[in-house]
């Protein structure tokens, strides 16, 4: 499995976290643990079955009138951890913000890519939190892979035909283009709107490029973040070329730019962006299919 640099650092916030995975997400139940749950003895097997039920789609956790985890207590902590250890969790509560991929090497043989989603908190302090670039790394041997695009290399991916150097778009009707195609997704609350609207009604764009511009550590983060999201969609974008999905990230991280620009907190700003666009799988494909027509236009 190849790894991110900074994935072995990553650890749960916990209580501290500000924006707990437990509040505002459904809550899906594997099957194996479903059957666990079904048959678990006493009080808080009882607790349990009362705040689980089963859809179409199988068995999930019922969220509080707030949209909470009805076992996220007061303090941030998880009920069910603090009673019974992290063995009782079903699977997106044990893997989460972790995702996995696989690729194919030129060898056809199916490579395994890991890492920690940028919804979480935690996971965007621990990308933002160095300048220099971001390298992978083999997870068996510990052997360091490189930058990404040595592991494209490795990994026999073609490159993009301008190279993986995220150069942002300053014209002010490349960000109008862009805020309209973010626009056609679908909003994971009406703070999302709220946001797109702001930025569409003021001159952020001056404003992201100068602050990416005579800042070498915020040119490093801003690398680090196109960097990491061309990586997270390698799987998606596998069927085709390399250049959709350099499109693809560099509009992203344009997003970002002109977010921070206006907010001034750029790990919020990649936080907010994930949660919108990498967790939602028809937003993606439709940034992809707008990446594509972005490239055939040019």
């Amino acid at each position: 499995m190849i790894l991110p640099d900074f994935y072995g650092r990553f650890r749960c916030k916990a209580g501290a976290c500000q924006h707990t995975c437990c509040r505002g997400w459904d809550i899906d139940i594997d099957d194996v643990t479903a059957d666990y749950y079904q048959q678990l003895d006493g009080p808080l097997g009882e607790a349990i079955r009362q705040h689980i039920t089963e859809g179409p789609d199988g068995w999930h956790f019922c969220l509080t009138a707030e949209g909470n985890c009805p076992f996220l207590r007061p303090d941030g902590l998880c009920q069910l951890i603090r009673q019974a250890g992290d063995d009782i969790l079903c699977d997106i509560c044990a893997l989460h913000p972790r995702f996995f991929q696989v690729v194919e090497n030129g060898s056809s043989q199916a490579i395994e890519l890991g890492g920690v989603g940028l919804c979480c908190e935690a996971a965007c302090e621990l990308l933002l939190s160095e300048t220099g670039p971001l390298t992978f790394c083999d997870s068996e041997t510990g052997r360091s892979i490189g930058s990404l695009a040595q592991l494209l290399k490795w990994l026999d991916y073609p490159l993009p035909r301008k190279g993986l150097t995220y150069e942002p778009a300053t014209a002010e009707k490349d960000h109008e283009r862009l805020l309209a195609v973010l626009g056609r997704t679908e909003p994971i609350d009406d703070a999302w709107t709220a946001q797109l609207k702001a930025l569409q009604a003021q001159t952020a764009n001056s404003a992201g490029s100068t602050a990416l511009t005579g800042n070498t550590g915020t040119a490093g983060r801003y690398q680090r973040i196109y960097d990491y999201i061309f990586y997270r969609q390698l799987e998606t974008f596998a069927d085709v070329p390399s250049d959709f999905l350099a499109t693809y990230a560099g509009r992203s991280t344009d997003f970002i730019v002109l977010t921070a620009a206006a907010t001034g907190n750029l790990p919020e700003a990649v936080r907010r962006w994930s949660e919108q666009i990498e967790y939602d799988t028809d937003n993606v494909a439709l940034l992809k299919k707008a990446a594509a027509a972005d490239r055939k236009s040019t």
